[in-house]
């Protein structure tokens, strides 16, 4: 894996760009769901997609719920494991920057994270383990996970500063704002969220991170029925105005979202319009 550049200049910015992200209900069969994305990323490089979401765990099934079942650790995997395997083969295959997430398994006998991870040109260029966990009935992380320790950092894909965060931690505004000090012009978030909250929070929290930080936010949810939970969907594409570019049906099915982001657009307005990184005054916040 390299370091994650994050030089960055204007003059190096791209304009627009086609940006995706995949909305699935995962069964317990990992080959399975592996070739039902496969296919919906060789659909995604067909539209000219150049950036990709995949949703929260995408190939496997969500964490089981309390008490912890041992049983569901079978999924654990390596970061090269079968699922960034293929994700790999298929970002090198379409020149093309993906976002995986994956139940991570060490070498440590009982570790394990939730990581994800971005694809560009099928180089694994950045690793990052979620590191703020829920506790709750349907989502018992704390019991499955160890929280990462790091936090989120900023990869140069192809001309695009991309970061990542992981589902809850969209309640941490310190994360995408980590993200976006550093650079970040593209913050995808895979996801897995549903009954116990509310579907208009959600687009209201991921609207948000876009225009604080004068960003795009590419939002992957899970969808469908899995034991007591009911994911509700919803991906989309936000931009810095608060805007929905795309947006994927509620109570669909596997669907590819897929939308133009002018990152082109962002410098001026990060230093006119919407200046609240220049404007920040640490010596206030304790």
């Amino acid at each position: 894996m390299t370091t994650p550049d994050k030089t960055r200049t204007e003059e190096t910015t791209p304009g627009i760009v086609t940006a995706g992200v995949l909305q699935l209900r995962p069964t317990a069969d990992r080959e399975a769901n592996l070739a039902v994305v496969a296919d919906l990323i060789d659909q995604a490089a067909a539209r000219g997609v150049k950036v990709l979401q995949l949703p929260e765990l995408f190939s496997v099934p969500f964490v089981a719920p309390m008490p912890v079942d041992p049983d569901y650790l079978v999924y654990g995997e390596p970061l090269d494991g079968p699922s960034n395997t293929m994700v790999a083969e298929k970002s090198r295959e379409h020149g093309m920057t993906i976002v995986s997430s994956i139940f991570e398994k060490t070498a440590a006998a009982g570790v394990y994270y939730n990581t994800a991870t971005v694809f560009v040109g099928g180089e694994r260029r950045l690793d990052y383990r979620k590191s703020h966990l829920p506790l709750s009935f349907n989502f018992p992380e704390k019991s499955y996970f160890r929280p990462g320790d790091k936090s989120p950092e900023v990869v140069d894909a192809d001309g695009i500063p991309v970061s990542t965060i992981i589902c809850y931690e969209r309640h941490f505004p310190e994360l995408a704002r980590t993200a976006a000090v550093q650079g970040a012009t593209v913050l995808g978030i895979p996801i897995a969220s549903g009954n116990g909250y509310s579907r208009e929070t959600f687009d209201l929290e991921l609207k948000a991170h876009a225009v604080f930080n004068c960003m795009y936010v590419l939002a992957s949810n899970r969808i469908g029925a899995e034991g007591p939970k009911e994911y509700f969907g919803g991906s989309s594409i936000y931009g810095p105005d608060g805007e929905t570019v795309a947006t994927a049906e509620d109570n669909g099915g596997d669907e590819l979202v897929v939308g133009d982001i002018d990152l082109g657009q962002l410098p001026a307005k990060r230093a006119f319009s919407r200046p609240f990184l220049r404007d920040r005054r640490f010596a206030l916040y304790k």
